[in-house]
């Protein structure tokens, strides 16, 4: 969901799960509501009474208009599915570092940050595992750097140790890296001394 617009993916959820909710809600009070299950019978009569003249003249009248919207809905959201399917999962890229200029784009390959990164990282008794990768926000490759903590280790000391590394690789290679952080893992709570009263 990198490459798709955050807005409509949060937009997809709420309507996802607003139309989950319905179709759980409805067959709940249908179950336990005795006045909305009188209801549903008397509405469902009425349109099971009104049908027949629908089908027989499906051409005409309500029928060919319902057809049609609900062909037109259909139709949309076969569009929207087809265009989130091809832009799911976009978004990583291979280069670590993108820089255009008036003499032309510089560009620096994800293998040199992640073998810098890996290594210096890697060796630390902190991490369990680090992992680097890139992905492409609005044009421009970010550094996404996931570290799996050993049990007992700080957050704070975590992230101050990534934080050394990635300056480190901007002092190398003379440009601001955009850089992303998830650390997990077994990390320490940090807990207040007993006080006497």
């Amino acid at each position: 969901m990198n490459a798709t617009n955050r807005g409509l993916n949060r937009l997809f959820l709420a309507i996802t799960g607003l139309l989950l909710i319905a179709a759980g809600a409805v067959p709940l009070a249908l179950a336990l509501v005795p006045a909305v299950a009188s209801q549903w019978r008397a509405t469902a009569k009425d349109l099971a009474s009104g049908a027949p003249a629908w089908v027989a003249q499906p051409t005409t009248g309500k029928a060919s208009a319902l057809v049609l919207g609900v062909a037109v809905v259909a139709v949309i959201l076969v569009l929207l599915l087809l265009v989130f399917m091809i832009r799911r999962g976009g978004g990583r890229t291979g280069a670590a570092i993108e820089h255009r200029g008036e003499s032309g784009t510089t560009r620096i390959d994800l293998a040199v940050p992640r073998s810098l990164l890996e290594e210096h990282l890697g060796s630390r008794d902190e991490f369990a595992g680090v992992r680097i990768a890139s992905y492409e926000v609005r044009g421009t490759p970010m550094l996404a750097i996931s570290a799996r903590c050993r049990r007992g280790v700080s957050p704070a000391a975590a992230a101050e140790l990534i934080g050394r590394a990635v300056t480190d690789l901007e002092r190398i290679l003379g440009t601001d890296v955009p850089t992303l952080v998830r650390l997990s893992g077994g990390f320490r709570l940090g807990r207040a001394p007993a006080r006497a009263v």
